[in-house]
């Protein structure tokens, strides 16, 4: 999978840091939830099967469980 990069303002990534600890999330899971809910608003045909993709079900993802 690739790597995303990009400038994130130092008070943002402390902000998303303590939102991800409050909810008891990975950074990675915050991230996917995100992108998926997004894409998925935007774009109705969008339907991905995680399991596929991934190996993982959505709730081991959104717990930022390990693939095992």
């Amino acid at each position: 999978m690739e790597e995303l990069k990009f400038n994130c303002p130092a008070y943002l990534a402390q902000r998303f840091w303590l939102l991800c600890a409050e909810r008891e999330m990975t950074p990675g899971s915050a991230l996917r939830e995100f992108m998926l809910r997004e894409i998925s608003a935007a774009d109705a045909a969008f339907d991905i099967e995680l399991k596929s993709v991934t190996g993982q079900d959505a709730w081991s993802i959104s717990q930022g469980h390990p693939k095992k």
